[in-house]
């Protein structure tokens, strides 16, 4: 039992190892921007490689909300989960910048190796224009927390 008397609302940290599983094992999360103090939050399918998160953007139009709020450079966090029940559950919280990728660099064979490795992908990206559409996005991962809260057996 954790000293924490709070430890079953608010989780207890988790090791190392779990965060790698988690992030290794989901392959979606919830990515959120901000600009300008406006705040934007997205599913996103990601990669992890043990070091880095990678994800795509597929661009479908040229006013994408998405593309307005995400810059070179700029903070993002993304939020990734496992909730398989009120007392047990993980949450993993990655924050960092981002940085965009070029489709004609060695760091963009790194991102599709870490998408098919682990990645968890949508219907859309069957469609043979996503790939056209496709932006990728490398999250350098500044701050790493995770949380975790088990559900206790009884003996």
């Amino acid at each position: 039992m954790s000293s924490n008397l709070y430890a079953q609302f608010t989780g207890t940290p988790m090791d190392s190892d779990d965060v790698d599983t988690l992030l290794t094992s989901e392959g979606y999360g919830i990515l959120s921007l901000c600009r300008d103090g406006e705040p934007y939050s997205i599913p996103v399918s990601f990669g992890y490689d043990g070091d880095d998160i990678y994800f795509p953007f597929l661009i479908q139009s040229d006013d994408s909300k998405k593309t307005e709020f995400i810059a070179e450079g700029a903070r993002a966090r993304l939020l990734v989960t496992d909730i398989r029940g009120r007392f047990d559950w993980q949450s993993v919280a990655v924050t960092g910048p981002v940085h965009a990728i070029d489709p004609q660099s060695e760091p963009y064979e790194q991102f599709i190796e870490t998408l098919v490795d682990n990645g968890w992908f949508m219907r859309s990206f069957e469609r043979s224009d996503a790939i056209s559409s496709m932006q990728a996005w490398r999250l350098e991962i500044d701050e790493l927390q995770g949380l975790q809260r088990k559900e206790e057996q009884l003996e």
